[in-house]
This record gives structure tokens, sequence and C-alpha cells, in this order.
């Protein structure tokens, strides 16, 4: 806590284990909210399309290649 003010535990919320008042839990969230990066969503998203086009191939190319076994 950085206010280093007495709370009882029914006012407190835990987060990572340790007790915060509302001005402080107020001001983590603030500081985890504006932490935000979109071109980090957009890499990911870019890199969820392209693992499932390169799924999706294998998928052909197995049920290709069975089906010529079989």
């Amino acid at each position: 806590m950085a206010c280093r003010r007495v709370v009882c535990q029914e006012c407190a919320t835990t987060w990572d284990g340790i007790h915060y008042c509302v001005d402080c839990l107020a001001q983590r969230r603030r500081a985890a909210e504006g932490r935000t990066s979109w071109a980090g969503l957009i890499v990911v998203g870019l890199a969820c399309v392209l693992l499932l086009a390169a799924t999706a191939r294998l998928m052909v190319w197995a049920g290709v290649t069975l089906a010529g076994l079989l």
C-alpha cells in the first residue's frame, strides 16, 4: 500500500496477496489500464490469423496425403 493507511480486512481489497484501500486500488487500476499497447494487440491478432491459415493449410495437406495412401 502506498498510503500506509490502516484498513480493516472488510474495507480492503486483496491484489496479489496485499490488502489495498480504495484509493490505492484505484491508482493501481489506472496504472494497469494505461499500459495497453495497440501495436501489441495488432501483432498478436496478425499472429493468430497467420497461425490459423497455417493450420488450415496443414490440415488440407494431411487430408490429401492420407487420402492418397488409402
